[in-house]
């Protein structure tokens, strides 16, 4: 008796925690922003790669509406606001090796510091047109 209840103990615990170690298709990656540049078209981000240099990556502002979604799927960009101190970042995704989505976590005030302008002189029309985000690591 003794016995049986400690294997029923054991199975139900294995079958538990089998349950939670199933893997994920998505892998994320948070990057720090160091500045924001917001378009018409988008956002124009600063970011800081893992070689201690900054690069440069562009959102269009389609990714960030539902009504650009394929039927039954979720925008490819959502933008988080917020005061938090440790924004502006970023959490990119891809599922199976491809990517997925972006989350932008942003300031509200558009007059922080980690706001900017884009020189008018840059014309960003082609930086813009991309379906797949383009980033150095």
């Amino acid at each position: 008796m003794k016995k049986a209840a400690i294997l029923i103990i054991a199975f139900t615990a294995i079958c538990v925690f089998g349950a939670f170690a199933v893997e994920s298709d998505y892998y994320a990656r948070t990057i720090r922003i160091e500045k924001v540049y917001p378009h018409k078209l988008g956002y124009k981000l600063l970011y800081a790669t893992g070689k201690l240099t900054f690069a440069t990556t562009y959102l269009p502002q389609k990714w960030f509406s539902q009504a650009s979604a394929p039927k039954g799927e979720m925008a490819r960009g959502q933008t988080v606001w917020g005061n938090d101190p440790s924004y502006p970042y970023m959490i990119v995704f891809w599922k199976n090796g491809k990517f997925s989505h972006v989350r932008l976590f942003l300031r509200s005030n558009l007059h922080d510091l980690s706001y900017g302008v884009i020189d008018p002189r840059e014309d960003p029309t082609e930086s813009f047109n991309v379906d797949d985000i383009s980033l150095e690591f």
